[in-house]
């Protein structure tokens, strides 16, 4: 089934430390015990569905075919489930050091309370040929557990379409691994009951692109990650490359609504801000419509109280009759 629907279907091979092949090294004892108990896993084998449908047993000798059937209706009955988050994985894999850098982006796309959601975030391996000695054959291992690197969840505080969260850290890659079938798998999991799973993704480490937008930074230095910038110019010294930054500080300062400069042909540079009754009027469109602007929301709070109405129209236009501006 992995194989039949690699972009639906993920999977991460746990083995219980009675039944590990001999002389693997596969036995991640305090790992298991940890996910195991988050559904309480008793029998053997285990499948935990989406965090919340499970299945319990097999069939004889390792033959799992008899079971694609059931498993089919399982996945039958979720793969169309709607979810608001999705996930991406990039970083970087540093095969001098053994170490891999990675940034798991979630965004949402609809809004949804984020209360008990997490982020997990997990390093498997594929493709492990052994010998299972409970059963006296060999096979090919699926996405065998390596490491949980995010033991208790990360917690998720995005609740919102459109807004989206960065995860980032770094692990190192064992010797005893095969680093061309090591993958990250990243989860967003409701950590209530039930423990559902609401987004997963997957990437190989020799997938990441290091540098997403081929101006010579890479992810993690570079200012502007998606856009081409290799002089990374900030004028305004935010951390935001200007490529990139819709809300540049030097010209959303407070007062100016509408953005404008004194520039004619403003190329999303820093020109200097222009105060002046057409910020007065957007102010007066924007407080009518209940609807602000990402940018002008910080500058327009004029008189300072943290409240925006018909107070700071009249401050607004005080600083522009007055000229302090």
């Amino acid at each position: 089934m992995l194989n039949e629907f690699p972009e639906t279907l993920f999977s991460i091979e746990w083995h219980s430390p009675s039944y590990t092949p001999a002389g693997s090294d596969f036995d991640l004892s305090a790992l298991y015990s940890q996910r195991g108990g988050m559904y309480g896993v008793g029998g053997i084998p285990h499948s935990q569905w989406n965090g919340v449908q499970s299945t319990v047993g097999g069939y004889p000798n390792g033959n799992w075919d008899p079971m694609y059937s059931s498993f089919m209706n399982i996945y039958d009955g979720m793969v169309m489930d709607e979810t608001p988050y999705e996930i991406d994985i990039n970083g970087m894999f540093d095969q001098i050091n053994d170490e891999v850098t990675y940034d798991v982006i979630v965004t949402m796309d609809a809004d949804m309370s984020s209360t008990n959601q997490k982020v997990d975030i997990f390093v498997v391996e594929d493709n492990i040929w052994s010998y299972w000695g409970a059963v006296g054959i060999y096979h090919n291992a699926r996405n065998v557990a390596r490491d949980w690197v995010t033991t208790d969840g990360l917690d998720l505080t995005i609740s919102s379409s459109g807004e989206s969260q960065t995860f980032t850290g770094t692990f190192d890659v064992s010797d005893a691994w095969v680093s061309d079938s090591v993958k990250i798998i990243a989860v967003v999991q409701n950590y209530g009951n039930p423990k559902q799973i609401y987004q997963v993704n997957q990437i190989n480490i020799n997938d990441m692109n290091p540098d997403v937008d081929d101006d010579g930074i890479l992810n993690g230095d570079d200012n502007c990650m998606d856009v081409h910038n290799p002089n990374q110019s900030d004028v305004d010294g935010d951390g935001t490359g200007d490529v990139c930054d819709n809300c540049n500080d030097n010209v959303y300062v407070l007062g100016n609504i509408n953005g404008d400069t004194d520039w004619s042909n403003w190329d999303g540079l820093a020109g200097s801000p222009v105060i002046d009754i057409f910020d007065l009027l957007t102010y007066v469109d924007m407080l009518e419509s209940n609807e602000y602007s990402d940018c002008a929301a910080g500058i327009m709070d004029i008189n300072g109280d943290g409240n925006l109405n018909l107070v700071d129209i009249w401050y607004l236009l005080q600083s522009i009759i007055n000229g302090n501006n």
